[in-house]
């Protein structure tokens, strides 16, 4: 009994452990960096886009906000945005 309750508690410190490293990752990786410089980019150049483009991008990177503890999808949020802005890039002869 006390070797399995001995084992137990080094499971949960384990766990814990883990989780907070886990966090770590999330909150170092410079993710939550480029959405901001993507959205910053947004802003300025927004005439560039087509307003469903800004749109789609926009969502993209509402869901890599939220995928900031799991970086792989976070980083693929930030594509689809990106793809998304190039699909909608207005010629400069349009702007006119």
């Amino acid at each position: 009994m006390r070797l399995f309750s001995g084992m137990l508690g080094a499971l949960a410190v384990f766990l814990v452990t883990t989780g907070s490293l886990v966090a770590e990752i999330g909150v170092t990786d410079g993710c939550q960096e480029d959405i901001q410089k993507l959205e910053d980019e947004i802003k300025e150049d927004r005439d560039d886009y087509t307003v469903e483009s800004v749109t789609k991008a926009r969502t993209q990177l509402t869901a890599a906000k939220t995928n900031r503890l799991n970086p792989v999808k976070c980083r693929k949020n930030i594509q689809d945005a990106r793809a998304a802005l190039r699909e909608g890039k207005r010629n400069k002869k349009d702007k006119k």
